[in-house]
């Protein structure tokens, strides 16, 4: 019987957190019906029970029973676009980083430069020039890359400069809106993960 090295273990560990990120990349991005659907909404039942976050899950769950005759993604579209987009009178939570950490509340400052850079260091580039560098979705987007290509130093750098210092404000909004379950339970999801002591 062949016994797994550390290393073994270590990989399989980083491909399987790398596989976390992307699913809570797309909780962020625009719910394609494609994507958002019940086979997408029961992983994300799942993750919750196995992390033990029950009363999220029962929320989740509240939901999906509450639409099960509706189109799910028609829902999150609407959510979506109220809080990351075009609520009035402001937009509720804008899932940019630079929106909480340059000081002027505006888009496409110095912090999505530096997030750019952190990219492209790892030979990584975003593919929309329009969109930018350091929304959330392409942020973990990163994140999931960095643990596929086992730079976990790299990937806890990251966490430690660039993500965590804003996700926290970023959360609070969409707690505090009180708004729709996908969107809080996703924040806690994402986290849930990316905490330090993870």
């Amino acid at each position: 019987m062949k016994m797994n090295s550390h290393s073994d273990i270590d990989s399989q560990e980083s491909i399987i957190l790398a596989d976390i990120y992307q699913f809570l990349a797309y909780t962020m991005g625009y719910p394609e019906p494609e994507l958002i659907g019940n086979p997408f909404l029961d992983a994300m039942e799942k993750m919750l029970e196995n992390y033990g976050m029950h009363s999220e899950q029962q929320d989740i769950d509240a939901w999906r029973q509450s639409e099960k005759d509706e189109d799910l993604s028609d829902t999150l579209q609407i959510e979506y676009t109220r809080l990351f987009i075009n609520a009035v009178p402001k937009i509720i939570a804008p899932p940019y980083a630079s929106f909480y950490l340059d000081g002027d509340h505006n888009l496409q400052g110095k912090t999505t430069q530096k997030t750019r850079d952190y990219y492209r260091q790892y030979g990584c580039d975003i593919t929309n020039p329009h969109e930018p560098a350091d929304h959330i979705q392409l942020e973990l987007e990163f994140l999931a890359s960095l643990c596929r290509d086992y730079e976990l130093d790299a990937e806890e750098m990251f966490l430690k400069t660039l993500f965590r210092p804003w996700f926290k404000q970023f959360y609070n909004r969409i707690i505090e809106d009180q708004g729709h379950p996908f969107y809080r339970v996703s924040v806690q999801l994402i986290d849930y993960i990316t905490k330090e002591e993870q």
